[in-house]
């Protein structure tokens, strides 16, 4: 019979637990997954602070580098000295030359701190996207300008949007060579000494000017040690890069009487 087949003892019948054992089997089983962010677990920790460190380098480096390289910092200002200038110089005006270092954009790295497409550090800034340079200008000095003035040079300062500015401080004699020549602010002073061919006559005294031209001046027979003989206009300018210019003094210091009859003299000095 066919009941008695489906009923036979080779058949093996498998019967399935009830739901809610099942369900009682799944809660209580232990998690085959830990937890790898656990704050008590070293693996966690160790996985934080390299997420940390691949944030600040990459992220915010790149953030960073993008600033820099469209124009999100300006240059710095740089400041230098210039050699000491004559007297001559500072009053006229001149062009000397000048070597100073300066911060520029890395040019190796366009800025980034980084080498082209790739997240490797730049050898040569060394990450920072910027680099010192030694660079050559010529510095125009203005006429009248002082000791201890600075001047500045627009743009020629460290690299940047926009660049920084150099500003360069200048160091100048007030007197010339063997101190023909002294100034004193806008004026110039030198000493004179007067020789009268015969007394009571006026006389005239060979003079330079800090041009370096010579002149004459016209001495009165009248003039005394001390009194000073003007030039206007002859001086230093009034201010830097001025037309207006102070007065050349020549101070008296000695007078010279010559008798020509009898070849001897007197002298007047202070």
């Amino acid at each position: 019979h066919a009941s008695s087949s489906l009923r036979s003892p080779h058949v093996a019948l498998t019967r399935r637990a009830p739901r809610s054992r099942r369900r009682r089997r799944v809660a209580t089983a232990p998690s085959a997954i830990s937890n790898p962010f656990d704050d008590g677990s070293k693996r966690a920790a160790d996985l934080k602070d390299k997420a940390k460190g691949f944030w600040q380098k990459e992220v915010v480096g790149a953030k960073d580098a993008m600033k820099r390289r469209f124009g999100g910092e300006p240059g710095a200002d740089t400041y230098a000295c210039l050699p000491r200038i004559t007297l001559e110089e500072a009053v006229s005006g001149a062009k000397k030359p000048l070597t100073y270092s300066r911060t520029i954009v890395c040019p190796e790295c366009d800025g980034d701190g980084r080498v082209s497409q790739t997240f490797i550090d730049c050898p040569r800034c060394d990450a920072s996207g910027k680099t010192s340079e030694t660079t050559d200008v010529t510095v125009t000095v203005p006429p009248g300008v002082c000791d201890g003035a600075s001047l500045r040079l627009k743009e020629m300062g460290g690299g940047g949007t926009p660049p920084g500015d150099l500003y360069v401080k200048i160091a100048a004699d007030d007197m010339s060579e063997g101190a023909v020549i002294r100034r004193d602010g806008a004026n110039l002073i030198s000493d004179l000494v007067v020789r009268f061919e015969k007394r009571g006559e006026d006389t005239s005294a060979r003079v330079r000017t800090v041009e370096g031209e010579h002149g004459t001046l016209k001495v009165r027979a009248d003039v005394e040690v001390g009194q000073a003989l003007r030039i206007k206009g002859r001086g230093a300018p009034v201010k830097p890069g001025s037309e207006e210019r102070g007065e050349h003094l020549f101070v008296v210091k000695k007078i010279i009487h010559l008798d020509r009859g009898s070849g001897d003299g007197d002298d007047d000095a202070a």
